[in-house]
């Protein structure tokens, strides 16, 4: 959503990665129609992709006339190309099944499986109190986690260098090759350019849209970096690893120190024109009577005991009270819930999803999960006298790893798209092509 405060232009680097689950579409050209011309270089990235996929779809582990087979290559040809495939680390010979009390005519045949670690990509969630980083494998596992508690005053320039830090850590620890890192995303509050390069506005991050933070990642890492909306990357992460799998129509609520919602609408992120759709946190809700929109907290401006006032309770009193059935907690929680169903309404009722997740902060530990139902039950049951067809409602699978399990997703996204296409663009084990700001179109994820 775009505001007085934001008037600046949205621009892109000449050359970018591809990041097929955001980004803008690819323009609209005369001839676009016409079948491409295919040389033999194309030809041999996209037998080289199809016989990747057959290794990595086919279970057991194939064999060469396997691959052959399946995908209708000469053996000679398959046998080129696996060789080449193997350069580059990306599938290896599978140890031999033992066949013990078995006589053997001769030596068996090579088997070949995919290596998830022949490269990386980097999820990282940007936070105001908070800074993590996931380092996961190509088959999208987590290989590495850091975490750094940092002020919610902390400037964009320091944040940016603690993310860097964070991002470092993880890589040391996992005891990665760095120059193996091919994609990395950022997932952050505020508003994000449609080109996932640039933080718009982030009014809880003091400097933090100025501190660039795609250039300072892409710099140290030599990669491809994208910037998304943490909400975004949160529906993104339960629609891959959580509640979402089966809904392609999901409506998914960031609920904690802000308020957001990322959409999946045909199976796929709506990011709207400029790339705020799902800035739920600009509604005024019904009730309100803070002069900001949003949605006011369980206990507005209790943040810390009040001395002046020791028996005011804070937002999380009223959670642990409302998990342990206190009357008054409950009915507060209870009143959240309502709150939030009633205002969310007409977003719900544009949308129509099949299905709304509730993701939050406020209730970290599990001993607090009758709490979460709590309010999950008081929203569900405000909506049904609200919508025309209800969703089903449903808490978060992932709970606080939404939003760096949807940046690893993001991330991951890219580079399955050259596995998919041109996998021997990547490079041969030992090696890596240069990368940076003048010269990241030789990345072999840069389109």
């Amino acid at each position: 959503m775009a505001t007085s405060r934001d008037r600046s232009p949205s621009t892109a680097p000449a050359a970018q990665a591809l990041w097929p689950l955001g980004g803008l579409p690819e323009p609209n050209s005369p001839g676009r129609e016409l079948p491409a011309v295919v040389g033999v270089a194309d030809l041999r990235a996209t037998n080289a992709a199809a016989i990747l996929a057959a290794v990595r779809s086919t279970d057991p582990h194939p064999r060469l006339s396997t691959l052959a087979e399946a995908t209708k290559l000469s053996r000679p040809t398959v046998e080129a190309i696996v060789e080449e495939l193997t350069d580059r680390g990306l599938i290896e010979v599978a140890p031999a099944v033992s066949a013990r009390g078995q006589r053997s005519p001769g030596r068996p045949a090579r088997r070949f499986r995919f290596c998830p670690h022949a490269g990386f990509v980097i999820g990282v969630d940007v936070r105001a109190r908070s800074v993590s980083a996931c380092l996961a494998d190509l088959d999208g596992n987590p290989v590495a986690v850091e975490r750094k508690a940092v002020r919610a005053d902390l400037g964009g320039r320091a944040r940016a260098r603690a993310v860097t830090a964070v991002v470092r850590r993880a890589i040391d620890r996992s005891g990665a090759d760095a120059r193996r890192v091919w994609a990395a995303t950022v997932g952050t509050p505020g508003l994000v350019d449609r080109s996932n390069t640039r933080v718009r506005q982030a009014d809880n991050l003091k400097g933090w849209a100025e501190a660039d933070i795609v250039t300072t990642l892409r710099d140290a890492l030599g990669c491809p970096v994208a910037v998304e909306n943490d909400a975004n990357l949160a529906a993104l992460g339960e629609q891959w690893r959580g509640v979402g799998g089966a809904a392609d129509e999901m409506v998914f609520v960031l609920l904690g120190e802000r308020l957001g919602a990322g959409v999946i609408t045909g199976g796929r992120l709506l990011r709207g024109h400029r790339g705020a759709a799902g800035e739920i946190g600009f509604i005024r809700f019904p009730g309100s009577t803070s002069s900001q929109p949003g949605l006011e907290p369980l206990v507005p401006d209790a943040v810390a005991p009040d001395p002046a006032d020791p028996a005011r309770r804070t937002g999380t009193d009223i959670v642990h009270g409302a998990a342990s059935g206190d009357p008054e907690a409950v009915a507060a929680v209870t009143s959240y819930g309502r709150r939030l169903a009633a205002g969310i309404a007409p977003v719900l009722l544009a949308l129509d999803p099949a299905l709304v997740v509730l993701g939050t902060s406020l209730f970290p530990v599990p001993g607090l999960l009758p709490a979460a139902e709590l309010l999950l039950s008081a929203a569900e049951e405000e909506s049904g006298s609200l919508l025309v067809d209800l969703p089903q409602w449903r808490l978060s699978a992932l709970g606080d790893e939404a939003v760096i399990t949807g940046a690893v997703r993001f991330a991951l996204s890219s580079v399955e798209e050259v596995l998919r296409t041109r996998p021997t663009s990547l490079p041969a084990q030992g090696t890596q092509p240069a990368s940076g700001p003048e010269d990241g179109d030789r990345s072999p994820l840069v389109t």
